[in-house]
């Protein structure tokens, strides 16, 4: 029998094509648009009535209640449409109580949120399908399109390695492991932005004899960057060739690359948005999931009434403390303490210690001067009191932090205007952002 197409547009075919290669850089081709969110209609109100459902005699119907806007209202004005202008301020600071976690929170399941996410690795989707309650995807597909053009992004220690190697080593010539390695010591690329490389010579028994026919001058030296697009094109160029003979897409597919980009559209409720962001704008975690966390918080801070991102942030943001910390994998990032770091000169938490009324240099340890340590000369103590902090992590890590070069959205990004990626080191970039 006839089976009749579903009516979706058609499938992605570029059969005979030669495959592009197009790569980008870090978070520069990732789009985050929040496309609807709601319900718009009521939302406070109808929020409202439904937290008094378990007090008196008949339902609560604020959404039944009067407008109190002194001015003229528009209908397209959020507190119009929300219901916001009908509650008295008892009754606001009720709802919110409920975004704050003061109250039951079943009602926020009941607001959602749909993204666009584009221009993401598959590397990310992975992760990000993971929100199993509260959460729905639906994914660009691998098995039903010819994925042979489609970009791929290229880390950032990845690039700062490319750029070290090309614009240093690779240019000079050296390819012996001591000279590599003590002309690279210092780890900087650019503008103190460092690479993670720390023995630079498999790199340099990989690259050595990569040359190229160069029509004016007989051979060219591949560089680092070369040698990574050469990669990427030939699965490209593997893929296509299966796919032209014949093979499947679904099976084609296997031989490429988790960097490849894609798309995908998100749904959240508020409660699963909420915990989601809350693990995602960690610093710690894989720094594009941080970057769409950060562009997903922008779009509701943009067209959501300011509620709905109020109490919306990482678990360390809400705690004021590296809540992460304690996962030995990666060291913590710096925006918050840590409950792990304790002074080299006196072995107490970085709370412990004041700053010193008269320089900025040293400070004043609470616990040291409790227990006698006094700079005044009265005791003899095992360490004075005023020192400097010195922070020491106190657990192991597998990484270190210029192994995870995240980066921050710059606060007027967050708030509506350009976006524009602050990168980092792997620490908190409080000295760019004060």
């Amino acid at each position: 029998m006839a089976y009749e197409d579903a009516k979706h547009r058609p499938h992605a075919i570029h059969t005979g094509e030669e495959p592009r290669n197009p790569i980008t850089n870090g978070p520069e081709s990732l789009s985050v648009t929040l496309d609807r969110w709601g319900p718009v209609e009521s939302l406070f109100t109808s929020m409202y009535d439904a937290l008094q459902a378990n007090w008196g005699e008949q339902p609560s119907r604020t959404v039944d209640a009067v407008c109190m806007c002194a001015d003229d209202r528009h209908y397209d004005d959020w507190p119009h449409q929300t219901g916001w202008c009908r509650l008295t301020s008892d009754q606001k600071s009720y709802v919110e109580a409920c975004f704050a976690g003061k109250t039951l929170q079943q009602v926020l399941e009941g607001i959602t949120f749909d993204f666009c996410v584009d221009g993401v690795s598959r590397a990310f989707t992975h992760q990000n399908v993971r929100t199993r309650l509260g959460a729905g995807f639906m994914q660009h597909g691998g098995r039903d399109n010819d994925w042979r053009h489609r970009a791929w992004t290229m880390p950032e220690t990845m690039r700062r390695m490319c750029e070290a190697w090309e614009h240093d080593l690779g240019a000079k010539g050296l390819v012996s492991q001591t000279l590599a390695n003590e002309y690279l010591k210092s780890g900087e690329v650019e503008d103190g932005l460092k690479h993670s490389i720390t023995n630079w010579m498999p790199i340099v028994n990989y690259m050595i004899g990569r040359t190229e026919p160069d029509v004016a001058n007989g051979a060219h030296q591949q560089t680092l960057s070369e040698a990574i697009a050469e990669h990427i094109n030939n699965g490209r160029i593997l893929y296509s060739v299966l796919v032209d003979a014949g093979i499947p897409w679904q099976d084609a597919r296997r031989v490429l690359f988790m960097g490849m980009q894609t798309y995908i559209h998100d749904q959240y409720n508020y409660l699963a948005l909420s915990g989601m962001l809350a693990n995602r704008l960690e610093h710690v975690m894989d720094w594009e999931h941080n970057c769409v966390a950060q562009l997903m918080l922008r779009e509701i801070k943009m067209k959501c009434p300011p509620l709905l991102s109020k109490y919306l942030g990482s678990h360390s943001d809400k705690a004021k403390t590296a809540r992460f910390a304690g996962l030995e994998s990666w060291p913590p990032d710096g925006k918050w303490p840590s409950p792990y770091e304790w002074c080299y000169e006196c072995g107490h938490h970085k709370a412990n210690h004041i700053a010193h009324p008269d320089t900025n240099d040293v400070t004043i340890c609470e616990v040291c001067e409790r227990d006698g340590r006094y700079a005044n000369g009265t005791v003899v103590p095992r360490i004075s009191s005023v020192h400097a902090y010195v922070g020491r992590d106190s657990l192991p890590r597998q990484h270190r932090p210029e192994q995870n070069p995240y980066f921050v959205l710059h606060p007027d990004s967050m708030s509506g205007g350009p976006i524009v990626w602050i990168p980092t080191n792997g620490t908190y970039p409080w000295d760019q952002l004060t």
